[in-house]
């Protein structure tokens, strides 16, 4: 028995695999889960080009509106779910000059912007506000 439509399916997954991992945009992923349901489904049930043509299209159907939901729910999350990590976080002041400060923070001295009122004394405590890339932004306790 011949499976080049398999084949061909299977081949045509891993490609699309290839290109979403270029895109990211979890539309080529639905085809290449297509392809791969299509693959397996004319594997196991061998049939002629338009019904393997048909399961594609119902794979795709299934799974474009699940790839699009996967999409959105992606891009509406928080950008840098570990800045509240180190919200709340104690610190102390190690060094006070005119660019900012340094805090000694996690056994390591970071950069920081001082939110508090008031000037930070070195060996202050303070307590970080948020974290703006690898600077952090403190106020006193």
């Amino acid at each position: 028995m011949e499976h080049y439509i398999s084949l061909a399916f299977l081949a045509a997954g891993i490609i699309l695999i290839v290109l979403e991992m270029a895109s990211l945009t979890f539309y080529m992923a639905a085809l290449a889960f297509a392809s791969f349901l299509t693959a397996f489904v004319t594997w196991v049930y061998p049939m002629q080009d338009w019904q393997s043509a048909v399961v594609f299209m119902l794979g795709a159907v299934v799974a474009f509106p699940l790839a699009h939901m996967l999409r959105r729910h992606m891009q509406h999350k928080d950008p840098d779910p570990l800045a509240d990590m180190d919200k709340g976080s104690h610190v102390t002041v190690a060094e006070v000059n005119t660019s900012g400060l340094k805090v000694k923070y996690r056994g390591s001295l970071w950069e920081a912007l001082w939110d508090g009122s008031g000037a930070p004394q070195v060996g202050q405590n303070a307590e970080v506000v948020a974290r703006e890339g690898s600077r952090l932004r403190v106020k006193a306790i």
